[in-house]
């Protein structure tokens, strides 16, 4: 039994991702969340964040996934069950160790999450 997602699937939801965020605009799966992520990034309001993500989203490879396998599945209401993909990688761009979590749903980019990565605390 192969354990989900493999590479393949992961290369294609990258890819699907980077499609759809250049077709359509980015979508906030909790945007209170969303808001105070990005004002602690300091990349000043939200209409920066797209072109911004369609850089990133070409730093990241299927290497960086860190999401569960199988991947989570969200509970929040606006992407309700869709998988959630999350990624940690180094960003020349932002010049520091970062974290993303998307999901798409209906041919379109829902961003959960998007900080400096926090490496998760042993014990």
């Amino acid at each position: 039994m192969k354990v989900r997602p493999t590479e393949r699937e992961i290369d294609k939801r990258l890819t699907e991702a980077k499609r759809v965020l250049k077709e359509k605009d980015l979508l906030f799966a909790d945007p209170n969340k969303a808001v105070g992520e990005i004002d602690d990034l300091g990349l000043g309001d939200s209409s920066e964040l797209r072109p911004l993500l369609q850089v990133l989203l070409e730093e990241i490879s299927r290497v960086d996934y860190t999401g569960s396998r199988p991947p989570q599945r969200s509970y929040e209401p606006s992407i309700a069950n869709c998988e959630l993909w999350a990624f940690s990688w180094t960003s020349t761009v932002l010049g520091k160790e970062m974290y993303l979590k998307f999901a798409l749903k209906d041919g379109r980019f829902y961003l959960v999450s998007i900080h400096q990565d926090r490496p998760q605390k042993n014990g």
